[in-house]
């Protein structure tokens, strides 16, 4: 019990004896306070802790005290003490959704005021809410769906960032769900470009994305009860009004995850289906599959002898390469290479009309391309015709900048899998020009565990099987780029690994 001095007047100070304990302590007291509901104490000792607190915690207490005047009712003072947070933090989130639920509750007084005067002024009948059938409709499911929809086609969502701000926005909503594919041949393909296009064809997607909202409710949930805790363990209570402004914040931003999900999942089985029809495999009589393309070797070692990978030096020829290397600067100097997560990259496609523009770039893809005709036709492995799959992207320029570097990844799940999108081999074409270090290609077979690492070299093809191995590309240590062409094959059947 602290001892309270009398002063020169024979008076009692008792917020003196506040001044001389720690501050965290008198916070304390103000967060039982708040808890038993005395917000006009709680608000004396948060202004008694704010004295002495350190600079870094003073916005959590004026944000206690703006609750605890918005709980009294006393708006002004509310929106006074956050914007004073604010001032501190600007990016605190907590913060700006309080102020945001200040706002509406001003907002809400406001329109209440005018609809009392109107109701003065002879209003005599009110439109009433509608009112949610009892049928099938007013499940929690399809509640929560319609309000989400309905948040997306109002364009007034209280997303502050993430991911559901970004596919509201039609730039971003095309980089996140086709990286890599440019604007264009989006609109080309009639693609929905933004998630208010999705939603208003949501007759294709409806019975899915309805089957969601159980996983978001239960996520959305999980992320607010994660909050809670935190910010109770550091003295940052979360009354029910600063909950009940950030609850569709999180319900938006679960949905928005799970829908990305969700058209990861139906691409990849789109492809794997896609895979499984005999129509697309490539013909093993072709002319192209007669063509001279990798050494008997490479093709013994990944499908006689079960291999994991294997490396074709001298893909396309010492004269190419200064040709190769001009096409893939002139393409990233004229903006077609998109920015995708730590590189940049363009699908090159039927639609793209890059063969015209870089000619030595479309010689490589050609050859590439021929692959699976000339593997067909010696190993008879059910290799895809990649030209034939209109949803396939299975060819790509990316680019690495110096410093950037590509994680370890699986191209393609195992069988049956829902990350089983159909891919069974993949190549990697190298074309630095001998001055660029790093880039080097990283393999890792999953039958034995051992970190392979393929060295960059200039017209470098390197073969390996997407189950199989986890791939990664290494840092660029030099200053100049690397370029790389990227193809994929979709196959039949699984291209079996052996040790």
């Amino acid at each position: 019990m602290p001892i309270v001095e009398a002063a020169v007047d024979g008076s009692f100070d008792v917020g003196a004896a506040d001044d001389a304990r720690p501050w965290d302590e008198i916070k304390a007291e103000g967060n039982a306070l708040f808890v038993a509901k005395d917000f006009a104490g709680a608000l004396v000792k948060y202004a008694a802790a704010l004295e002495a607190a350190p600079q870094d915690q003073r916005h959590l207490l004026l944000g206690n005290r703006a609750t605890c005047f918005f709980q009294l009712q006393h708006l002004p003072e509310a929106l006074r003490e956050v914007n004073e947070a604010l001032a501190l933090v600007p990016a605190w989130d907590k913060g700006l959704a309080r102020k945001q639920c200040i706002l509406k509750a001003m907002a809400a007084q406001k329109a209440m005021r005018a609809k009392s005067t109107a109701v003065v002024l002879g209003s005599m009948y009110g439109e009433k809410d509608a009112v949610l059938p009892d049928n099938d409709q007013a499940k929690p499911a399809h509640v929560l769906w319609r309000r989400l929809k309905a948040s997306v086609e109002a364009q007034h969502q209280t997303s502050l960032d993430g991911v559901f701000a970004k596919l509201s926005n039609e730039r971003d909503f095309v980089q996140l769900v086709y990286p890599g594919i440019p604007l264009e041949d989006v609109q080309r393909q009639k693609l929905p470009r933004s998630l208010r296009q999705l939603l208003s064809d949501a007759a294709k997607y409806e019975a899915e994305l309805i089957a969601l909202m159980p996983k978001v409710e239960a996520k959305a949930n999980l992320v607010l009860e994660n909050v809670k805790r935190k910010g109770a363990a550091m003295g940052d209570i979360m009354d029910a009004a600063t909950e009940a402004a950030l609850r569709p914040q999180v319900y938006q931003e679960a949905f928005a995850r799970e829908l990305l999900a969700m058209i990861q999942r139906v691409n990849a089985s789109t492809h794997a289906a896609l895979a499984q029809d005999s129509r697309f495999i490539a013909d093993p009589t072709a002319e192209c599959a007669h063509w001279d393309l990798i050494d008997d070797t490479v093709g013994k070692r990944l499908f006689a002898d079960g291999a994991a990978f294997a490396v074709q030096d001298d893909f396309m020829g010492e004269e190419y390469l200064p040709l190769l290397l001009s096409d893939a600067r002139r393409l990233k100097k004229q903006g077609k290479l998109l920015p995708v997560d730590q590189a940049s990259m363009r699908f090159w496609t039927k639609e793209s009309g890059l063969s015209d523009d870089f000619p030595a770039l479309a010689e490589v893809v050609e050859k590439l391309q021929a692959l699976p005709f000339a593997l067909n036709r010696v190993y008879d492995v059910g290799l895809c015709d990649e030209a034939k799959l209109d949803v396939s992207c299975s060819t790509s320029l990316l680019c690495l900048e110096p410093g950037q570097a590509q994680p370890r990844r699986l191209d393609c799940g195992p069988p049956g899998d829902p990350s089983d999108n159909g891919y069974k081999l993949s190549c990697i074409y190298c074309l630095g020009d001998g001055d660029v270090t790093g880039g080097d290609l990283e393999l890792v077979p999953l039958a034995s565990g051992k970190v392979e690492v393929v060295l960059a070299k200039p017209d470098r093809l390197c073969l390996y099987k997407c189950q199989d191995v986890l791939n990664a590309l290494t840092s660029v240590t030099s200053s100049s780029p690397m370029y790389y062409v990227v193809f994929r094959m979709h196959g039949t059947r699984p291209l079996v690994h052996r040790l």
